[in-house]
């Protein structure tokens, strides 16, 4: 099984990172393989528009096409984005449009099926219960638009006060939904 990890954060060893990366132990203690992409370290940009194209979108030539091949290997997708002002990155916004290009013919047939999907969020505010509406949505749209099944999510509240890196309990349950998969 090949279980995938993108992380949505600016910073590759910040909390978000953490946990995702903790995911990816746990799916390699039970002898999954594992790859880990940071979009910080890549160049992607955003649709635009292609009057010669199907539906008049144009897909950018940049580092998305370098994604493209793991996306289509991926049992599993280990999806973390911190939460800023309230919703996603920026950076994930960007990676889910950019999964628009697996909705037209010729690289709809790519798209691996049957893929089961975790969600990681990260955020500042102190409250357990925040953001329960961004995994919705999150969860929604990975099954809706790409048959994905969400097998677990996991919060990670309070992160400015509490990083992290300092919290084993929430390392630990990231390391199990791995062992999980």
């Amino acid at each position: 099984m090949r279980v995938l990890g993108v992380v949505c954060s600016p910073h590759r060893m910040g909390n978000t990172a953490r946990l995702v990366r903790r995911v990816l132990d746990g799916a390699e203690e039970k002898g999954y393989e594992t790859e880990l992409i940071s979009l910080c370290d890549l160049q992607i940009n955003p649709l635009s528009a292609g009057s010669s194209q199907p539906y008049g979108i144009s897909f950018p030539e940049d580092d998305m096409e370098r994604i493209y091949p793991s996306l289509e290997k991926m049992d599993v997708l280990v999806l973390g984005t911190p939460i800023y002002y309230d919703n996603v990155s920026a950076r994930t916004k960007l990676f889910i449009d950019r999964l628009h290009y697996y909705s037209y013919l010729g690289a709809k047939e790519r798209f691996p099926k049957n893929v089961r999907a975790v969600l990681i969020i990260t955020y500042e505010w102190d409250n357990p219960k925040a953001y329960d509406e961004v995994i919705e949505w999150l969860k929604r749209t990975l099954e809706y638009y790409w048959k994905m099944k969400v097998v677990a999510t996991l919060k990670a509240e309070g992160t400015r006060k509490r990083p992290v890196a300092e919290r084993e309990d929430l390392l630990e349950k990231a390391r199990e939904i791995g062992l999980n998969l």
